[in-house]
């Protein structure tokens, strides 16, 4: 089996394309495929970015402290000190002491 390389780019190419690190493509290839977008395809054990997805895969990395990555955060629920009071609120329960022990849901 031949590879067509002028159709694909390993990650580390993709990394200085974006110009980011290894870990922000991988990230960035798990919300694409999460969103059905096919970026990547597997070769003999290996992951390579297809050269043409490339805007696609731009388009689902957010930088760190980015407007969209925020965004992303928010929707998480995440974002702000009062997340874990919330949740729990929300789940029926009084937040954790300072034990660390929670009370069980009401």
């Amino acid at each position: 089996m031949k590879i067509d390389t002028a159709n694909y780019m390993t990650i580390s190419e993709a990394q200085a394309a974006l110009g980011c690190s290894p870990r922000g493509i991988y990230r960035a290839i798990a919300r694409a495929r999460a969103a059905g977008n096919a970026v990547t395809e597997e070769v003999f054990g290996k992951t390579l970015v297809i050269k043409s997805a490339l805007d696609t895969l731009k388009a689902f990395y957010f930088p760190y402290y980015s407007e969209a990555h925020q965004a992303v955060v928010k929707s998480w629920g995440s974002a702000g000190g009062k997340a874990k009071a919330k949740n729990a609120r929300q789940a029926g329960r009084k937040r954790a002491d300072a034990s660390g022990k929670r009370d069980a849901p009401a």
